[in-house]
């Protein structure tokens, strides 16, 4: 079994990927579930479209960032965090902490 890939080579996340992820930091979640849980979390900023959406899950699955599950109802998939999605949801928050203390900085604030 290889290696896992290294965070950083799935950074930055788009906005979309990153309240993704952060949304599965809750608990895993069938699609609809995240996408309120997304328009929640960015207050309203990020708002799913399902069509692209369902592409963005494919891929994240495809990636290894996420994992799929069978929900309670046979029909409904559920998605989970996986632990590579994990690292890269933390490598994307140092990434952010690293912007904002380096614009700090140059503010003076």
């Amino acid at each position: 079994m290889g290696r896992a890939p290294d965070p950083a080579v799935f950074l930055p996340l788009t906005h979309l990927v990153y309240y993704l992820l952060l949304a599965l930091a809750e608990s895993p979640a069938h699609p609809y579930a995240l996408v309120q849980r997304i328009r929640e979390g960015s207050d309203g900023a990020v708002d799913p479209g399902t069509g692209s959406f369902y592409s963005i899950i494919r891929r994240a699955v495809d990636d290894g960032l996420i994992e799929e599950r069978d929900g309670d109802d046979s029909r409904r998939r559920v998605y989970a965090l996986a632990p590579l999605g994990r690292r890269v949801l933390e490598a994307e928050m140092h990434r952010h902490e690293t912007q904002l203390a380096s614009t700090r900085r140059t503010l003076k604030i």
